[in-house]
């Protein structure tokens, strides 16, 4: 049961008071997160069978705007913004963030990436060990490590030959990088604590975003990465800006409705630039902030990420191994099972226990660089003591 009441006076709560009451450890996330990452995983399952992306019913309702894995990955982007944001706005330490963020995102890809080559590529592939491992593209699948994609393992081929993607998803964690650096610049640049200026970096790239949407000439300037980074960013800034504002932004039911609403009404029109960003934002962290069913099954367990990284190499496993195999929600239940028993092991071996040891990390790191520093003093007044 949500309670939107506030003690004082019987005023609508605001985002604020919600974190106060709820101990700053929203109750729905790993519910949503969960839910997104199922849906990104559907969404590929449906394209085994349909590679059409018309097909799509939200691609088909919302007139070719949007479609269901773009929704799950706006959902990502939103809560990543809300809930990463806390830490350097109360600290301002750059480092800890940068840590922090590198401890949740590469240790699971770098075990993905190297389980892929070693492990997943020997399986598929038409070449024999031999040749596969002698393959000098073999190791630019490396490249995954950095986030800057390359997509093809040697000889794992579909059957009319062509080099098939291993791991499609993965292409976005570019940008949510990004989107961390953008963070970063922000809190070093004092945009966070002056949050009116943060708020103007919001609405330039919410503007481009729309720009971006009914103005093709600008599209076709602009670079790609920047359109795609925009695209994202504003969904991000929006999670953001919902925190660095929470003081004054309702934890309304009646708003969250509203928000759903208003996109169900905009999209068909072709409008959901406009309404997105925003009603998207503010309904997925309304409903984070809430009890949501299911809290005992994912309570300190957050699959979402395996789930993310793990899907695509799994699809791609089933249609080589089982080419007959073309019903998307048949694929699904075959798919599902493994990817979660895959990042529940991820998750067990990998994720929970380098993120116990972040600040440590992040405490070394600080240590380090505060070293670094005195040392460059302590050499520059030699220097200067040396002149005199």
């Amino acid at each position: 049961m949500v309670t939107t009441v506030s003690k004082k006076s019987g005023a609508v709560q605001t985002l604020r008071e919600r974190l106060v009451a709820i101990s700053f450890k929203g109750p729905g996330f790993d519910q949503i997160r969960i839910l997104a990452a199922t849906v990104v995983l559907l969404h590929h399952c449906r394209g085994i069978e349909y590679a059409d992306i018309r097909i799509d019913p939200l691609f088909h309702y919302s007139g070719g705007e949007i479609h269901f894995g773009f929704l799950a990955l706006a959902v990502f982007f939103a809560i990543s913004g809300f809930l990463v944001t806390p830490s350097l706005l109360r600290s301002e330490n750059v480092i800890d963030f940068a840590s922090h963020r590198i401890m949740r995102i590469f240790p699971a890809l770098t075990v993905i990436v190297i389980a892929s080559m070693a492990l997943l590529g020997p399986v598929l592939t038409t070449f024999s060990p031999a040749v596969y491992f002698s393959d000098p593209y073999l190791y630019r699948y490396v490249k995954n490590l950095t986030t800057l994609t390359y997509d093809f393992l040697p000889g794992v081929v579909n059957k009319d030959g062509q080099p098939i993607i291993i791991n499609g998803p993965i292409w976005t964690l570019h940008f949510e990088v990004l989107c961390y650096a953008t963070l970063a610049l922000a809190s070093m640049f004092g945009l966070l604590r002056r949050r009116s200026l943060f708020l103007i970096l919001l609405l330039a790239s919410y503007g481009i975003h729309l720009a971006m949407r009914f103005d093709p000439t600008l599209a076709a300037v602009l670079p790609d990465r920047l359109l795609t980074f925009i695209k994202f960013f504003v969904y991000f800034g929006t999670g953001a800006t919902l925190f660095i504002f929470a003081d004054r932004i309702p934890f309304s039911m009646p708003f969250a409705i509203g928000a759903v609403a208003l996109i169900v009404a905009a999209l068909p029109f072709g409008l959901g630039a406009f309404v997105m960003p925003i009603c998207l934002a503010y309904f997925i962290i309304f409903c984070g902030l809430s009890a949501l069913p299911g809290q005992a099954l994912v309570k300190k367990r957050d699959l979402s990420y395996g789930v993310y990284l793990i899907h695509a190499p799994v699809l791609v496993s089933l249609s080589l191994l089982f080419p007959k195999l073309h019903t998307w929600w048949v694929t699904a239940m075959i798919a599902l099972p493994i990817t979660l028993l895959l990042s529940y092991l991820s998750w067990t071996f990998v994720e929970r226990p380098t993120l116990t040891q972040k600040k440590t990390v992040s405490n070394w790191l600080n240590s380090r660089i505060r070293g670094w520093s005195y040392s460059r003093k302590k050499a520059k007044r030699a220097l200067v003591a040396d002149n005199d």
